[in-house]
């Protein structure tokens, strides 16, 4: 971009604030083994700071994440490939579920269980070395940072399985109720400690749907969730950050529970669950910046370069006009989409994605 006024830090925290940056921002979150070896010429273990900057740079996006030590799990010990996190959940190696493994089995069944659970402590000093890393390198290259902590139903749902967890909103609400106040609680800890190091915004990684429909009735999150996701955001609100819901899926019969509770942002709104971006940002474009929504389910795996740049001068034609926009996919990067279709995105968003937007 050789009229770029601003670092990517710059027009994110325009995007973040509804205001008009130079260029729309292009980002991914999660990337590929196989666009990380392309790209820089390795895989890294896991989502590691040094790794998602340089890899950021190379290619031209204008954000990078980090997520406090323990959303994914600390490894405490096991063998073969099998281990256990401090949250008591045991998973096991696969290249497949790279670079998050697939959890065996969950350490709760109930509320009896839950009254003998030990929390891990949000306060561990080393849970936050990488998120000082993360600051420092994107500082250093002028990218916008979010920290990423775990949002309070999928972080409760994991300590004892969804299908548990499912029968004890009916049959203990009192318990459910506790465990989101605690899981939230940590998840608070978390978040306000890495604005306080520096990050440019909290998200919170919270599924809600699967492709067809939300997991909780809408009833129940009204009940259950959306109190916890007003603490989170209050939260955040209260020491001056911003804050992106991220959630996959058809989430459209909650989300409008979750823009009550104060969410500054939404990610990724997934095309292919049938997330439809001109609904959302006509719905809730005032209130939320949105990122994402370029189709990686099909369109990024079988389509052509051509295709995927059509889709996102569609998403920058419908969302980027007045600011408030971020370009990216409606999910993740993943081994089965070809690179020429990632890149295909970031070329659109700085050929079209110049302020003022004339598509």
């Amino acid at each position: 971009m050789k009229d770029a006024t601003m670092t990517g830090k710059e027009r994110f925290s325009c995007a973040l604030n509804h205001k008009e940056p130079d260029y729309v921002p292009v980002f991914e979150i999660l990337y590929s083994r196989r666009f990380f070896k392309e790209m820089i010429g390795y895989v890294p273990d896991g989502l590691e700071p040094v790794a998602l900057t340089e890899l950021a740079v190379k290619v031209g996006y204008d954000l990078t994440m980090v997520s406090m030590g323990g959303v994914s799990g600390y490894t405490v010990g096991g063998a073969g490939g099998v281990y256990t996190d401090e949250w008591g959940v045991t998973y096991k190696k696969d290249e497949l579920a790279w670079p998050m493994d697939g959890p065996l089995s969950y350490p709760m069944k109930n509320g009896s269980d839950w009254k003998n659970y030990d929390m891990p402590d949000p306060t561990t000093e080393s849970r936050y070395t990488a998120v000082k890393e993360a600051v420092r390198l994107a500082d250093e290259h002028g990218l916008g940072l979010i920290g990423n902590v775990r949002g309070p139903f999928s972080s409760s749902w994991m300590v004892f399985g969804m299908d548990n967890f499912g029968m004890m909103i009916y049959r203990e609400p009192d318990v459910v109720d506790d465990v989101l106040t605690k899981m939230t609680d940590f998840s608070i800890y978390g978040a306000q400690k890495m604005l306080e190091l520096g990050v440019a915004c909290i998200q919170f990684a919270d599924d809600y749907g699967s492709n067809l429909q939300p997991f909780i009735s809408p009833k129940h999150f009204q009940k259950h969730v959306a109190p916890q996701v007003k603490r989170l955001v209050d939260a955040v609100h209260k020491v001056g950050g911003k804050i992106i819901m991220h959630s996959d899926g058809q989430i459209m019969p909650v989300l409008g529970m979750c823009v009550d509770q104060g969410i500054d942002a939404l990610n990724p709104i997934q095309r292919g669950a049938g997330m439809k971006l001109e609904t959302v940002k006509e719905l809730y474009g005032k209130q939320l910046c949105l990122l994402g929504n370029v189709d990686q389910r099909d369109l990024m795996v079988q389509g052509t370069a051509e295709e995927v740049a059509e889709q996102a001068r569609e998403c920058i034609r419908i969302a980027a006009p007045g600011g408030g926009f971020c370009l990216g996919s409606d999910h993740s990067i993943h081994d089965d989409i070809p690179t020429e279709n990632i890149l295909a995105i970031i070329e659109t968003g700085r050929k079209y994605g110049k302020y003022p937007i004339k598509l």
